[in-house]
């Protein structure tokens, strides 16, 4: 069991984009409330599988740049808040996994009044 003994959901997987070059599996493209202060980092998540497997994960969490060239589209759009696990393939991690974290950084990602 987990050494955090509040983790909180922070996600469910849908449509995992495994990248072979850079042997990173993508589990969320986009965190649009994520804190405009955020600083690129690693931190530790958990992966609860559909059939209740856990795993440890190493999420890699950063700011993007997207080229989109729609002048309609906003600034948190254009440079989101990325997060992809780089310890976990696709197919340990599939659809339907819920990503766990500590209550901290879920705060961080999607806000406050976010908690539970």
């Amino acid at each position: 069991m987990s050494t955090i003994p509040n983790r909180v959901h922070l996600l469910t997987v849908q449509d995992p984009l495994w990248l072979p070059q850079a042997s990173m599996l993508v589990v969320q493209s986009v965190f649009p409330h994520a804190d405009r202060n955020w600083h690129n980092r690693d931190e530790r998540v958990w992966v609860i599988t559909p059939d209740g497997r856990e795993l440890e994960a190493t999420a890699h969490i950063q700011i993007t740049h997207l080229n989109i060239r729609d002048p309609d589209v906003s600034i948190e759009m254009r440079w989101p808040v990325t997060m992809w696990l780089t310890d976990r393939s696709a197919e340990e991690v599939p659809n339907g996994s819920r990503i766990e974290c500590a209550p901290e950084m879920r705060r961080a990602l999607l806000g406050p009044e976010t908690e539970g």
